[in-house]
Order: C-alpha cells, then sequence, then structure tokens
C-alpha cells in the first residue's frame, strides 16, 4: 500500500487509500493512535485520504505511530523505513533526470538536422 508522509517535530501527517471515506481502518487507525503515550490529538480527514497527529516526540517515537498505522493495516512496512522514503525519492530524481537528457537530445538532434538542411 503505498503512502505519502510528511512530518516535522511534533507533528506527522499520513496519506493512504486506508484513510479514505467510510474507511473502518481509518476508524481503528484513529482510536489506537489516540490510546498511545505521548499523542495529544489525531484527525482524519477522509476526503484527503489522510491522517494527522499531533504528538509528543519526547514520549513517542515517529516509528512507533507508523508501526501502529501498520500494524491496522494502514500502511505497509517500507513506510517505516527513512530508505524506503530515499529510495523513492532516487527512483523519482532519476526518472527526472532521464526526461531532461532527452529533452536535451532532442533539442540538440533538431538543431543539428535544421543546420543541415
Amino acid at each position: 500500500m503505498s503512502a505519502y508522509i510528511h512530518q516535522v517535530p511534533g507533528r506527522i501527517r499520513v496519506r493512504s487509500n486506508a484513510f479514505r471515506c467510510g474507511s473502518d481502518k481509518a476508524e481503528t487507525a484513529e482510536r489506537r493512535l489516540r490510546s498511545m503515550a505521548g499523542v495529544r490529538a489525531v484527525r482524519v480527514n477522509p476526503h484527503a485520504a489522510s491522517i494527522t497527529v499531533h504528538y509528543d516526540p519526547k514520549r513517542v517515537q515517529r516509528s512507533d505511530l507508523l508501526a501502529a498505522m501498520e500494524e491496522v493495516g494502514c500502511l505497509g512496512p517500507s513506510a517505516r523505513t527513512v530508505d524506503g522514503t530515499r529510495q523513492v525519492a532516487e527512483m523519482v530524481g532519476k526518472a527526472l533526470m532521464g526526461a531532461m537528457i532527452q529533452k536535451a537530445v532532442e533539442r540538440s538532434a533538431r538543431t543539428l538536422v535544421g543546420a543541415l538542411i
């Protein structure tokens, strides 16, 4: 299950299809997170398919919050790892570089053909 994770100290927002309208998983995740020590507030936004958690970083870790969401089926195991996020970023970077290089080659080829004609 794919997820988008954004965080700043004391706040984490996770987007996942598991948080879509009427999802039992979203309700279960919300209850589970609210019961954790150090969690201050939990808000599910079913229209944006996201959950936002405000927490005390001295009492609970980001990885614990993500593990709780994984346990109820809202996230896949790769969402908890920084390496998983890094791998996605690397893939996007490579795709962008590939597109830029392809565009530069196309322009160079057009320029060369234009000069020859």
